[in-house]
């Protein structure tokens, strides 16, 4: 029974109308039965005093006349009433008639009464002739088991015939719910209980209940499959393809000359591609610790790249120089990170070795003399303004500047030819690089003037010395291919650049004084420039 109630709403609905159509019919029965009862019984006791009224006349006569037959007449026609049990006529206080049913003796049935008026009524008589004088009274017993049964009897068949008419209307109601409602709403159910709408199987419409709310809830029904299998279609298609995306990021993941890897705040890989693992010399069973083992002495850096990533959400990229494949190799390789929303960050990895080494050829060549192989006047700005900087920064070197000019070279261009004239050129560049120290600086400014800057030298007498042996070398007169001779001198002024800031263009002007000084005097000789001169 519990799990029918509970599982059928059939049987739920059709108990819920018949339970409470027996509990108001009850009720109502109940206060239908006390009621009618009641009224009966006051009904009966209105009729006795009534019928009372009736003979009263006739009493006043009987009793004036103290005629007793005809007040036992009287009491005689009054004891017929079913409702009385017993009739007294008082003339005064003498009995002039009195009249009794033979009634079985019903105590219990008294007990029963519902009505609490006495069980006697009495009516005062008085004179036909004179309406205030009494002669005599009437005392009535009333009979209470006749007017309880009479009354309860008729109660009893109103209340039945009121409490079947409920339960007739209940039922009635119970089949038309069951009918029109419930029934249908079953149906409906089992249909979709059995329904396989990722089939594309649709509730068939109720045909009795096509155009009320059953037959909209139908039809809401068959949109929502519609759209069920719809969205169904709709992430099938979407999961093939997610899996080929999956299959071709996989393929790009697993084939791609970039490295491409997955780590965690802490520079530990979660994943890499063979890429990666190529291009760092490393085995995959090895891979967690590959990137921050490869960046020894640069962890700083690539930290504080991890960190602004994460911090900023921002992209970050920088070029590193390293030693991989257990430090067998040197290699530049560009990396580029950023943070994913979950903490760990996503980066790749590209070997830019070639492209460096040609960045940095291509700046050679652009400070390179192409005929000599020194360094040319870019070249020489470059480096004049570095060791401005590391003077004002107080960690540069104390040097000497030597501005060299070549005597008589105007006239080996004008006799011999500009060929003869480059191969003097080249033959003085490889004097210098054969005279000088390698950590020393050699760069030709111009058509035959070259500059030398003597690294990390405070004596003087040593940068005279290397003067003088630069003038005797060139001295010597120097063989051309084509058979002939080239006699050259040196022109050279010195000046000297301690530990302090310096202005580039002032020192090279002391020297270029002192230089045009040699040319005064006579020309293949050195002079040191006066460092006092502002």
């Amino acid at each position: 029974m519990r799990e029918l109630i509970r599982t059928s709403i059939v049987f739920r609905s059709a108990s819920a109308v018949l339970g409470m159509a027996l509990l108001v019919g009850s009720i109502f029965s109940l206060f239908t039965y006390f009621y009618l009862a009641s009224t009966e019984q006051k009904h009966a006791i209105s009729n006795i005093k009534e019928l009372l009224n009736s003979v009263e006349n006739t009493v006043a006569v009987a009793c004036y006349l103290s005629d007793t037959n005809l007040s036992n007449d009287v009491a005689n026609d009054l004891q017929k009433n079913t409702n009385i049990k017993e009739v007294r006529i008082f003339n005064n206080k003498t009995l002039l008639s009195e009249v009794k049913k033979d009634l079985p003796n019903a105590s219990n049935n008294l007990s029963r009464a519902i009505s609490k008026d006495s069980d006697f009524i009495q009516t005062d008589i008085y004179s036909p002739f004179n309406k205030t004088e009494q002669v005599c009274h009437i005392r009535v017993r009333v009979n209470q088991e006749a007017i309880y049964d009479q009354s309860t009897t008729k109660a009893r068949i109103i209340s039945a015939f009121l409490f079947l008419q409920t339960i007739l209307m209940a039922s009635a109601v119970a089949y038309i719910v069951l009918s029109i409602i419930t029934r249908p709403i079953k149906t409906i159910s089992d249909r979709l209980h059995n329904l396989r709408p990722e089939k594309g199987e649709l509730l068939p419409q109720p045909e009795k209940n096509k155009y009320d709310e059953l037959g909209q809830l139908t039809s809401d029904v068959n949109r929502l499959i519609a759209d069920l299998v719809g969205t169904l279609e709709e992430e099938r298609e979407l999961r093939i393809q997610h899996a080929l995306g999956e299959k071709k990021f996989q393929t790009i993941f697993d084939n791609a000359e970039t490295g491409i890897f997955q780590m965690n705040k802490d520079a530990i890989l979660t994943s890499c591609n063979p890429a990666f693992l190529q291009m760092l010399g490393v085995e995959k069973e090895n891979s967690s610790n590959a990137l921050i083992e490869t960046m020894k002495g640069q962890e700083l850096r690539l930290h504080l790249m991890i960190d602004t990533a994460i911090n900023e959400m921002r992209v970050l990229s920088d070029d590193f120089y390293v030693e991989v494949d257990h430090r067998k190799q040197k290699k530049w390789i560009h990396l580029v990170i950023h943070a994913t929303e979950n903490g760990e960050l996503q980066g790749l990895m590209n070997d830019i070795t070639e492209r460096k080494l040609r960045e940095e050829n291509a700046n050679q060549l652009a400070i390179t003399d192409h005929l000599t192989g020194a360094y040319n006047r870019l070249g020489f700005e470059r480096e004049m303004a570095r060791r401005s900087k590391a003077h004002i920064n107080e960690s540069g070197s104390p040097f000497f500047i030597m501005l060299i000019d070549l005597d008589k070279f105007k006239q080996v261009n004008d006799q011999l030819g500009h060929q003869a004239g480059d191969e003097v050129l080249i033959q003085f560049s490889n004097i210098l690089h054969k005279t000088l120290r390698k950590s020393d600086f050699i760069a030709r400014v111009g058509g035959d003037e070259f500059i030398v800057l003597l690294h990390d030298l405070q004596k003087q007498t040593i940068a005279e010395e290397i003067a003088k042996k630069i003038i005797s070398q060139v001295a010597a007169p120097i063989a051309l291919s084509a058979g002939s001779w080239a006699s050259i001198g040196t022109s050279i002024g010195i000046t000297f650049v301690d530990r302090a800031s310096f202005v580039p263009a002032e020192v090279l002007a002391k020297a270029d004084i002192a230089m045009y000084e040699v040319k005064k005097s006579g020309r293949n000789d050195y002079r040191m420039a006066d460092t006092t001169d502002s």
